[in-house]
């Protein structure tokens, strides 16, 4: 696989969708049984990815959101986690993706800023996982859907200590364009990001496109580097006339425009996530292949 940082600037690449979908239709439910599957039913993510592989995604992902000790405890597979990293790299290694991101998603503790026995614990979290998913050679590691800036410092921070790689960033967003949490403004967490050490940052949103025009123009005001943007499907629906406001990305039809015009934004990397199908992930591939990152 090539080294991603090569690319950054440079021409639109598109993430593999994420596994929400493909988990609720087998039964389970990807906040709770990430670790099951990924341990006891691997050949859900495999199916993915031949889905993935046909379409020609450059960019694979893990389904290890939960490899944070804290996460594998909570689904009872504290410990776990060397043998998570390990599947997944074999796993995506098999696809032979342009790039591979191995990705960690927050821990899920509470976390108290002002308590330094709370940020050192957290930290613990993130650089044990780290060190798991380092041990082989994904193109970069993916902390998605944070939703709080303090836990964002706490996670590229413990990474920073043992990791030298390309390292992505995703701020989980209301519709309104806000972080859930009140810890800081976007603008202020994409700075704190920027300051330790991610590489690519963006959001995760399921607002309307012109909604994420504001807040694209906050992340490139806010930072100079590579921007990513999670388009989230909350319900797939194949023939709507009459679209909900609250769910714009409705079929794969509706990611054509809205590729466009990040691509016009300046955002490089796009992923269809929530309960997105590979047909999203294929109209985005359809859309962007080929053109280079607007500057």
């Amino acid at each position: 696989m090539a080294d991603i940082q090569m690319r950054f600037g440079k021409d639109m690449l598109v993430l593999s969708t994420g596994f929400a979908r493909i988990f609720e239709q087998q039964g389970f439910d990807l906040k709770t049984e990430e670790a099951y599957v990924d341990l006891c039913e691997p050949e859900l993510i495999e199916q993915a990815y031949q889905m993935e592989k046909m379409i020609g995604t450059p960019c694979l992902c893990t389904a290890t959101e939960c490899i944070t000790n804290a996460r594998l405890a909570h689904e009872k597979f504290e410990g776990r986690g060397p043998e998570i990293a390990e599947g997944a790299w074999e796993m995506i290694d098999s696809f032979t993706p342009q790039h591979s991101l191995a990705v960690i998603g927050p821990t899920g503790l509470p976390l108290d800023e002002s308590s330094a026995p709370s940020l050192k614990a957290s930290r613990k979290q993130y650089q044990d996982a780290v060190a798991e998913l380092a041990n082989y050679p994904f193109d970069a590691l993916y902390f998605s859907d944070f939703s709080n800036g303090y836990d964002a410092q706490c996670a590229l921070i413990a990474a920073r200590a043992i990791y030298d790689g390309p390292i992505f960033l995703s701020f989980e967003l209301t519709d309104e364009g806000t972080l859930p949490s009140a810890s800081h403004t976007l603008e202020e967490a994409v700075r704190l990001a920027d300051e330790y050490g991610a590489d690519v940052i963006g959001v995760a949103s399921g607002a309307r496109p012109e909604k994420l025009e504001a807040v694209v123009a906050t992340l490139r005001e806010a930072t100079a580097k590579p921007i990513i943007v999670e388009l989230v499907v909350r319900e797939l629906i194949e023939r709507a006339l009459n679209p909900d406001a609250d769910n714009p990305y409705y079929s794969p039809d509706t990611m054509v425009e809205a590729a466009l015009k990040l691509h016009a934004w300046g955002v490089q990397f796009v992923r269809a996530a929530g309960m997105a199908s590979p047909a999203y992930t294929g109209a985005l591939v359809a859309t962007l292949s080929g053109l280079d990152v607007v500057v």
